[in-house]
């Protein structure tokens, strides 16, 4: 099954007014969704969004494929948002010298704050926990 057969079954079982372009990049393949439904994809953090990209990788993984999906630029948005929360909670562990606890998120999330703040030689970030409950934890070195 190829990668636009599996997005267009979805897009239809699901009766979604959705239309995608898939690009081949470096990585592997990037899609991009638009249409009068993206706000489904987006909603709760990009649940839905981030779910179907997890199955897209898990079906395509014996074909070498890594695919990245994004919606309304919705990836660029999220990794500049995580920059800057990043950056002020750093600063709040800075001044008041205490270990700061970001909420849990997914590893390629975590992997942004953690370079976010990786040159800061005043702090140090570790991530704690299990499973989707793992978190960045922000300390003071």
């Amino acid at each position: 099954m190829s990668l636009e057969e599996l997005l267009s079954a979805f897009v239809k079982s699901a009766s979604f007014r959705l239309q995608f372009e898939v690009a081949a990049t470096a990585e592997g393949d990037s899609v991009t969704f638009r249409g009068d439904d993206a706000p489904i994809l987006l909603a709760r953090n990009a649940e839905i969004l981030n779910a179907l990209e997890y199955l897209c990788n898990r079906v395509l993984e014996k074909q070498g494929k890594r695919v990245t999906l994004d919606c309304n630029n919705y990836r660029e948005s999220r990794a500049e948002e995580l920059r800057l929360m990043a950056v002020t909670a750093a600063e709040n562990v800075k001044r008041l010298g205490k270990p700061f606890k970001l909420n849990p998120m997914s590893p390629e999330e975590r992997r942004i704050v953690h370079l976010a703040i990786a040159e800061d030689e005043l702090i140090r970030t570790e991530s704690e926990g299990y499973g989707e409950h793992r978190q960045v934890v922000i300390h003071p070195k």
